[in-house]
């Protein structure tokens, strides 16, 4: 076999691209070289930017390719619930998620008790991610501890009915009439006003602590809370929490959200109003008017 030499501008013999295309391209480069060196040098470059545009595009290709899969796996499935055959979007602040399909058991059996409380129907529950991770890894002998929740209803006077703004008007005043109009920045004042701790003492107990607007086509009746707990050891303590309770008015609809913190303290209150109202703004924008 020939062996080549420093002088001969063919491509390699032993080069893996012999014999292909690209190896005749450059044999026929070579003699282009020695007739028209110019032209030659920017053919070159040009060849090679070519090359360089072809490696980008591919690899632009293999990254929408891959990341069109992960994003969508990242997007929650979204929730919808029917009142009354309509469909609306629930979607809580975060870090709270919904937890019927995950807690299965748990969920049926507080809706069995709201039911046979008051006829109010379970649409939907969420706790925080780390204190769903506390109940998924539950002991025995040391019970997760109390979180906030949040829930979505329907009552079954309210459920049927279609209301608009003037109906709506009237379902608040028949409501909130005899309640004092609270907000945020009051809230600290009317636990000063208060004696809270008989709830602290028997279960059972709730009151009323006033009415507040936190949102439009809304009202929210802020109420605290005494019942008696249980754990594995035969415990029954009292325990206090703090309620917002809001009719919403959406597509028609009356539901009701709840806000729970898990203590009758100002800072509960306080966090209940604030995630209230980031709540109505979130349903507000999944649920846009007309749609």
């Amino acid at each position: 076999m020939r062996q080549p030499n420093s002088r001969d501008n063919n491509f390699h013999f032993s080069s893996p691209l012999s014999g292909t295309m690209f190896s005749h391209v450059c044999a026929v480069g070579s003699a282009a070289k020695r007739r028209h060196p110019r032209l030659f040098i920017l053919s070159r470059f040009a060849a090679r930017w070519l090359l360089l545009g072809v490696c980008a595009f591919m690899l632009a290709l293999l990254v929408c390719a891959s990341a069109t899969p992960l994003a969508r796996a990242q997007t929650p499935p979204e929730l919808v619930v029917i009142a009354d055959q309509t469909p609306i979007i629930i979607e809580a602040p975060k870090p709270f998620v919904e937890v019927s399909r995950i807690l299965p058991e748990a969920f049926a059996q507080r809706a069995r008790a709201l039911a046979q409380a008051n006829g109010n129907r379970l649409l939907a529950w969420f706790i925080p991610a780390l204190s769903l991770n506390s109940q998924l890894n539950e002991k025995p002998n040391d019970p997760a501890p109390r979180s906030r929740v949040l829930q979505v209803q329907v009552t079954k006077e309210l459920e049927p009915v279609r209301y608009n703004a003037k109906s709506f008007q009237a379902l608040r005043n028949d409501n909130t009439r005899g309640f004092a109009a609270i907000g945020e920045n009051d809230v600290d004042t009317l636990f000063a006003m208060l004696d809270l701790r008989q709830l602290a003492q028997k279960s059972g107990g709730q009151k009323i602590l006033g009415a507040s607007e936190l949102g439009p086509d809304s009202f929210t009746l802020c109420i605290a809370i005494s019942a008696e707990g249980s754990d594995q050891l035969g415990g029954r303590e009292v325990e206090t929490s703090v309620t917002c309770v809001t009719y919403m008015l959406i597509k028609e609809k009356v539901i009701l959200l709840t806000v729970t913190g898990p203590e009758l303290t100002t800072k509960e209150l306080h966090n209940a109003m604030r995630l209230t109202r980031e709540w109505l703004t979130i349903l507000r924008e999944r649920n846009p008017v007309g749609k």
